[in-house]
C-alpha cells in the first residue's frame, strides 16, 4: 500500500529501478506514492522511479511534492522510444488520451 512502511517494505533489498504504470490517477494518493518512492530511493541513492501516467487534469501537479520530498523528475518524450503512436501498446481506448513518462530520482543537495 502506498505511503505505508510495512515490515515487508523495510526488508526489501535496495533496488535500481522502480516501475509504476499509471499510479498518478488520484491526487489524494500523490503524496503517499512519493513517500514510498522516496523511502525506496533512500536505500539506493542511484535508483530511479520510471513511471507513465495518463494526464487526467491540467490542474494536477506533483511539482510541490517533488520539492518537499527532495526529488527531481525528468520528462521522457514518448517519441524517444516510438510510443507516441495513436494506439499506444495496441490500446484502442476511446477518445484522445495524453500519456506522459517521467523518471524520478533523488535531488542532489544543490537542487539538481
Amino acid at each position: 500500500t502506498w505511503g505505508r512502511v510495512s515490515p515487508e517494505l523495510l526488508s526489501l533489498a535496495p533496488v535500481d529501478i522502480i516501475l509504476g504504470s499509471d499510479v498518478f490517477f488520484d491526487p489524494k494518493d500523490f503524496e503517499d506514492i512519493l513517500t514510498t518512492v522516496y523511502f525506496l530511493l533512500e536505500k539506493n541513492p542511484h535508483a530511479e522511479f520510471w513511471t507513465t501516467y495518463q494526464v487526467r487534469s491540467a490542474d494536477w501537479s506533483i511539482e510541490a511534492l517533488l520539492c518537499k520530498w527532495k526529488l527531481k523528475s525528468i520528462r521522457v518524450p514518448l517519441h524517444s522510444f516510438s510510443a507516441d503512436k495513436e494506439h499506444l501498446a495496441s490500446s484502442s481506448l476511446p477518445g484522445r488520451h495524453t500519456i506522459e513518462m517521467m523518471i524520478i530520482s533523488l535531488a542532489r543537495s544543490d537542487g539538481t
